[in-house]
């Protein structure tokens, strides 16, 4: 720990982590040989920022969609410590340091896209420095002292441990407070089964209907994730001492929308209709039934009441 970091990340550190902190960053020692941390290290991480600015990238259709969601779960106080799972360069943590939460923790594997984050942070808006906290870790592994955070959001990132799931969502049991709330966004089985017919073909899609796996990426560069039925997810959370308090859900139209524009039959005319498609992504948020993914806030079965 240094001065680089914000003063109040001395008081949710785990005091047993052997991080150390390097230009603005707490950085903690990853394993070598995770697939998908080596996938997204070799391509610099998801670049989210970059790929919001691509029309009908599904980064972009689901961005808006996602910060609504988010919404749902703001707490009341500015104090409320906020950590972001999986936050890479910052497409689900902006919103917060945006709505003035002085306690936002950002926790990627991928120093380079905390890094873009960091510098994007110090050019736009050098004040928000103080309220942000930057961790390079693995999610099974969060150097975070237990039941310290009000919210917790792991949006489109613990499922790329595969069968190491229930190792990343115990870790966010373990730091979420007694009366905090989760939000978790995952695979949809079916939603996966669409994303291969599309981009792999008929093979792909049958291949994966034996199991729960979804490849994405090009050629010999290619990254596994877990996708979930609803009841699976349920299970799951059940089995973590997990409450489901709202199911929502990213509308599988979005992911079609994004393909229909990679091979080219989007026009420039449907580019003015944009925002009558982001309206109809939010309405289906609630509303459908044809998941890309779920959406799932979440707090401690055993809570005694609400805070």
């Amino acid at each position: 720990m240094n001065d680089a970091l914000p003063v109040w990340a001395r008081l949710i550190i785990d005091p047993a982590s052997t991080a150390v902190a390097r230009d603005g960053i707490l950085c903690c020692l990853i394993p070598e040989g995770d697939d998908g941390i080596d996938y997204y290290r070799s391509i610099g991480g998801a670049h989210m920022h970059e790929r919001a600015a691509v029309s009908f990238a599904m980064s972009t259709l689901d961005r808006a969609v996602y910060e609504e969601l988010l919404q749902t779960t703001r707490p009341e106080s500015p104090d409320a410590l906020i950590v972001d799972v999986g936050g890479g360069d910052g497409r689900n943590t902006w919103p917060w340091l945006e709505w003035g939460y002085k306690r936002v923790v950002v926790v990627d594997p991928i120093v380079s896209a905390l890094q873009r984050l960091r510098s994007r942070i110090a050019d736009q808006h050098p004040e928000w420095l103080e309220n942000v906290l930057l961790i390079e870790a693995d999610a099974r592994h969060l150097p975070l002292v237990a039941g310290c955070a009000e919210r917790i959001q792991a949006i489109e990132s613990l499922y790329y441990l595969n069968e190491n799931y229930q190792d990343g969502l115990r870790e966010c049991v373990r730091v979420l407070s007694q009366h905090g709330q989760l939000l978790l966004s995952e695979r949809d089985y079916e939603g996966g089964l669409l994303t291969s017919l599309l981009y792999g073909g008929l093979g792909d899609c049958l291949a994966q209907a034996d199991t729960r796996d979804v490849w994405d990426g090009l050629g010999g560069l290619r990254v596994r994730s877990r996708c979930f039925t609803p009841r699976e997810l349920d299970e799951m959370l059940e089995g973590n001492q997990l409450r489901v308090v709202s199911r929502r859900g990213i509308s599988a139209l979005s992911l079609i929308l994004s393909h229909l524009r990679t091979i080219g039959n989007l026009t420039h005319a449907d580019e003015s209709r944009i925002d009558d498609v982001n309206r109809l992504l939010s309405d289906l948020a609630t509303s459908g039934s044809m998941r890309r993914c779920h959406v799932i806030v979440a707090e401690k079965a055993s809570r005694g009441g609400r805070g």
